[in-house]
């Protein structure tokens, strides 16, 4: 014979042991050849000797290829290479492609069998390049699955003969031989077995799923194949390979393997996100329970779902706010629901968020929009307490007795038209636009804030004999939604200023008092005036330098008739500073710009550039109240 192998014994080049034919099943190295008359000659054993050298040193270089990691490893693996490390013209044999990765499913119903109660749990095997591992899943409160570690161990401590050093360690269970220490098969059978007997749980045939390793690991599929052939798994599934996609490191673990199996589970109660309602009529505070996803849900394998839902901020300025989702409804005292996640966003006083969902599985429900950037800890580095340290009973003995309401809003603006040039009058209008579009933040619909406004210019330029009706002020714009109130201002426009001392904003008092008539039947109404300008109104009659109104329209009785009908009135404006002027006339228009602005600016004066928009609409809303601590949880309703 020219093989010069016993085939009984372990194959020279891989050693796979017992082997029955005349080729090695594994490796394929020929074991045994036709007889032959005579004695081999010299030639004979040199030629044989070198085939066997080449093909160990080729078996090797493939087992090599397959478990390489990085370069250090590799150089670590090269001094144990029967024949040494390939030369740079001796072609690398490509690693064996991995499968696929994403796709798993049990067959014969054992997930739903365990789900159903049928069993208490259900014990996955896998065998990887960094250990023998099992992962026990078992059914928890509210069908959510939970996955433990039931004795995941290192390949050198199960089987002694396999190298410390990890990346020679892969090596041997990709198949290779080397020059180290010979790992003897049988008692490699023999040590997967007594671990698989020693993890598994103590009842009688306990149901097992065996995850089989990829293509090419010898080993590893020599492992599953014993624990296969001894009866001990009811199901093998293709896990796809922990090591190699198209060449690039894989992370994927034997618990992310069985997540996505458990993922598929259909939900046994609906899945929640915890929320606030208060009553319209007596403002009571309640806990409310939005479904994000129905029980029955039921993901295919790799997908996910999502479900928006939106929600609002409470009454205390910008907060945060914490969203458990949980799986069922919880009890007064917030039990009974456990948490699946918990999270936290910031949300302006009655702003409205839009929030986007996901599902992954039964218990894995993730906020995905939008992304609040939480630090890990106790507490965040604003001193945020961390969500997952927080209780729904500790949130839910949180929750204010009552919301106040405060009383509507009716705000109309009068607006200085005139200007030094086009861009000091825009800054007036964009100002006045910010304010409407923060007050429509709080109340969109308009239901509880309603605003109007008047646009004013000055006399001397517009009124003479050839001025045309109607351009000493624009169209008022009656009372409406705040939304509403800057598409009605896109048809005013700028006009130059040509005199200093005062404008028309005597004529738009009047015509906001003629407005706010329409509407004084309405109790409980908040009636604000805030005047937006640079220039004091008009006197009645000429004060010095000071042009009187041609009109005779009296700015000191509009006020007190806004006051009669309960308006307070405020002023936005930036009168003239500094040193009074060196003349007596000047000094005199002076004092009447002084206390035309004090006097129309009594409840209230803000001065451009140093108080925003965002501050004069804080300041305009009726402030709302609240008996008990401020809302932990977003509010499902706007409460406007």
């Amino acid at each position: 014979m020219t093989g010069a192998c016993d085939p009984q014994a372990a194959c020279p080049v891989c050693a796979t042991p017992d082997q029955q034919s005349d080729f090695c099943a594994v490796c394929g190295w020929q074991l045994q050849d036709s007889p032959v008359l005579g004695e081999l000659t010299a030639r004979d054993l040199e030629v044989a000797g070198a085939a066997l050298r080449a093909a160990e040193h080729a078996w090797d270089i493939r087992a090599a290829a397959l478990s390489a990691r990085g370069p250090e490893g590799a150089g670590r693996v090269a001094e144990v290479i029967r024949g040494g490390p390939p030369g740079r013209d001796e072609k690398k044999p490509p690693g064996i492609a991995s499968a696929d990765l994403g796709i798993l499913s049990v067959r014969g119903d054992l997930l739903d069998d365990l789900h159903q109660g049928h069993f208490k749990e259900l014990s996955f095997v896998e065998f990887t390049a960094d250990g023998l591992h099992m992962i026990r899943v078992t059914i928890g409160e509210a069908g959510i699955p939970l996955q433990n570690d039931a004795g995941s161990m290192a390949w050198h401590l199960v089987v002694p003969e396999f190298d410390s050093d990890e990346d020679v360690c892969r090596f041997q269970l990709a198949g290779g031989i080397g020059t180290l220490p010979h790992v003897d098969r049988g008692e490699f059978d023999a040590a997967v077995l007594e671990w698989l007997k020693a993890c598994l749980p103590a009842v009688p045939d306990p149901p097992v799923v065996l995850l089989r390793p990829p293509p090419g690991w010898e080993l590893l599929e020599r492992a599953a194949a014993t624990v296969w052939e001894a009866g001990v798994s009811r199901v093998e599934l293709h896990a796809g390979s922990a090591e190699l996609t198209e060449g690039i490191p894989d992370r994927r673990t034997t618990a992310d393997a069985v997540r996505r199996l458990v993922r598929t589970l259909p939900l046994l109660a609906d899945h929640t996100l915890l929320l606030a309602r208060a009553d319209r009529d007596t403002g009571a505070v309640h806990p409310h329970s939005h479904v994000l996803f129905p029980a029955g849900s039921r993901l295919a394998p790799g997908a996910t779902e999502t479900a928006e839902v939106t929600v609002h901020g409470g009454v205390t300025g910008r907060d945060t706010l914490y969203l458990p989702v949980l799986a069922g409804v919880p009890a007064a005292d917030g039990t009974g629901a456990p948490p699946v996640s918990m999270h936290q966003i910031e949300v302006g006083a009655l702003e409205p968020a839009r929030l986007t969902f996901v599902l992954r599985g039964p218990g894995e429900v993730d906020l995905v929009a939008p992304v609040a950037p939480f630090a890990s800890g106790a507490r965040t580095p604003g001193g945020r307490r961390n969500p997952a340290t927080v209780g729904v009973p500790g949130l839910l003995a949180s929750l204010p007795r009552r919301i106040v309401r405060p009383p509507r809003l009716e705000l109309f603006l009068t607006v200085e038209l005139s200007g030094a040039d086009q861009a000091e009058t825009e800054e007036r209008l964009t100002f006045v636009r910010d304010v409407a579009a923060l007050l429509a933040r709080r109340d969109h619909a308009g239901t509880a804030i309603r605003v109007g406004a008047v646009g004013h210019y000055d006399h001397t330029v517009y009124e003479s004999t050839l001025a045309k009706e109607g351009i000493l002020m624009q169209a008022p714009v009656s009372a409406r939604p705040p939304a509403a109130l800057p598409a009605a201002l896109d048809g005013w426009s700028h006009a130059r200023r040509r005199q200093d001392a005062v404008s028309s904003l005597e004529d738009a008092l009047w015509k906001v008092a003629g407005l706010a008539a329409e509407g004084l039947g309405a109790a409980d109404v908040r009636r604000v005036v805030l005047i937006v300008a640079r220039r004091p109104p008009a006197p009645a009659r000429q004060e010095g330098l000071v042009p009187a109104c041609p009109h005779g329209a009296n700015w000191r009785t509009a006020l007190d008739l806004l006051h009669f009908h309960t308006f307070q009135v405020m002023t936005r404006a930036d009168p003239a500073a500094g040193p009074p002027p060196p003349d007596l006339p000047g000094r005199k228009a002076r004092e009447y710009a002084d206390e035309a602005w004090s006097a129309l600016g009594a409840d209230g004066f803000f001065r451009p550039g140093a108080d925003p928009a965002a501050a004069v609409a804080e300041s305009l809303a009726p402030p709302w109240g609240v008996e008990g601590p401020d809302c932990p949880l977003a509010f499902a309703e706007p409460l406007v």
